[in-house]
């Protein structure tokens, strides 16, 4: 990960060499002023947010696989990312630019949230099952107000701008990006980090989780809590980004089994590696930055296709 990390800030449409690299984290004024610029003021940040994003979004979705024992879930499972979205659709629409579509976004992700654990307390049921089923109507409704937003948009530049946003970009991170999304990330990985071994449990089901002293309605939303955070703070600053939430979990598991003292720690490392190596692409090979839920979606296809060939013989047995 720190390889990476070191590679990627060195590595774009303008390159930046070894030696130069290392004269500017030194303090040697030496080096010419634009690479000392290209790497502190636009990559270090969008670098970091690129881990912070990765690591976010992968155990998000790890926890919600496992807390809904459904292999097929992602983090967006509760509308957030719907959510998030139709935070900032309205604040472009509305005209306001930066900062403040990131906290419309999260404020309206955080929302959505508690807008699907209502509804799910209609149904009078604790079963996981009406959990999900609310996460998809408020989902929908969500969604259906974003197109509403995008058919709106007074001018061609806010329709582009939604839609930009809506594929994910690290095109407009500033250190001001790292300084909100870092303490999410932290609060959030920390404490899923601190419960990684009643995630285990939580996936047995209540009875079981019962059995062994453990509140499972309240451990399940502190879980639910903490995976929101993580993925509206990381939809508010860097828009949607498909596929890491749910390729990622399975690689791990693949590595070291269905276990979250381990998966959760090694999730950690691949997503943030993952992420960055997206980042790479999107914005080294073309002369305009690919959007990441593009570039995600090329790597993500594949990797889940594989991963569906060699669980195969698992998934038949179930059948």
């Amino acid at each position: 990960m720190l390889v990476l990390f070191l590679s990627a800030v060195m590595i774009g449409r303008y390159s930046v060499s070894v030696s130069n690299f290392l004269k500017i984290i030194t303090g040697n004024d030496s080096v010419p002023v634009i690479d000392k610029n290209i790497i502190i003021n636009l990559r270090i940040p969008r670098t970091i947010v690129a881990l912070l994003t990765g690591i976010a979004l992968s155990i998000s979705g790890l926890v919600y696989q496992e807390i809904f024992n459904n292999k097929l879930v992602s983090p967006d499972l509760l509308g957030v990312s719907s959510g998030a979205s139709v935070g900032a659709a309205f604040a472009i629409v509305l005209g306001y630019t930066g900062l403040v579509i990131s906290l419309f976004s999260f404020t309206l992700g955080l929302i959505t949230m508690f807008l699907t654990l209502i509804v799910t307390k209609i149904f009078k049921s604790s079963s996981s099952v009406y959990l999900l089923l609310a996460g998809v109507i408020i989902g929908g409704f969500m969604s259906s107000a974003t197109g509403l937003f995008k058919y709106l948009a007074s001018s061609d530049r806010q329709l582009s701008e939604i839609t930009f946003w809506l594929l994910g970009s690290f095109s407009s991170v500033t250190y001001d990006s790292v300084l909100i999304l870092l303490p999410i990330v932290l609060f959030g990985v920390i404490t899923l980090f601190l419960l990684r071994w009643k995630i285990n449990i939580l996936a047995l089901g209540q009875e079981e989780a019962t059995s062994v002293g453990i509140n499972y309605k309240a451990l399940r939303l502190v879980v639910i809590i903490c995976a929101t955070l993580l993925t509206a703070g990381t939809v508010a600053i860097a828009g949607v980004i498909g596929w890491i939430g749910l390729v990622i979990p399975h690689i791990s598991r693949i590595l070291v089994g269905r276990n979250t003292k381990r998966t959760i720690p090694l999730t950690i490392v691949i997503g943030a590696c993952f992420m960055i190596i997206v980042d790479v692409i999107s914005r080294s090979f073309t002369s305009t930055e690919i959007p990441l839920s593009v570039v995600t979606g090329f790597l993500g296809t594949p990797l889940f296709l594989i991963i569906l060939y060699t669980k195969r013989g698992i998934i038949n047995e179930r059948d």
